[in-house]
């Protein structure tokens, strides 16, 4: 499905605000009530809106240590050993990278027990050569939404 100006506007506002109801979006942008709501069933449809999701502080609600994993995987084993590390609970994304690295985790704990727990679970795993973990001290910025 290729976006036109129409859907562009509508993901505009709804990367600002998710929980636009379409009367507020078809104010917002001058479309029909019955555009917006065509539009939006047709982005929900191609999988280009993938869901809703409220936007949570994890310092808020505990999950104060981030770490960054990089891994050294098997050759030929990484989408298998990415796909099983994808399924943590503590995990939000996982990455395929180039460079001297396979793949990069970002995973977020509530303490050091935590993450230690995971980071030896990992280790453990067939097929993980190396890993590398970096604490994140401070977050500047992090937007996980898309901006259009």
């Amino acid at each position: 499905m290729e976006l036109n100006y129409k859907d562009s506007e509508l993901l505009k506002h709804l990367s600002k605000n998710g929980k636009a109801s379409q009367r507020e979006l078809a104010a917002a942008t001058g479309f029909a009530l019955g555009t917006v709501s065509n539009r939006i069933k047709a982005l929900e449809k191609n999988k280009i809106i993938k869901g809703y999701a409220a936007d949570i502080d994890p310092e808020k609600v505990g999950f104060t240590l981030n770490a960054m994993v990089h891994l050294r995987i098997t050759k030929g084993k990484i989408m298998e050993v990415q796909a099983t590390i994808a399924k943590h609970d503590r995990v939000y994304a996982v990455y395929d990278v180039t460079g001297e690295w396979d793949s990069l985790v970002l995973a977020r704990f509530k303490d050091r027990k935590e993450m230690d727990e995971f980071i030896k679970t990992i280790l453990s795993q067939k097929n993980i050569e190396r890993t590398s973990t970096s604490l994140v001290l401070n977050n500047v910025k992090e937007e996980l939404r898309v901006v259009i």
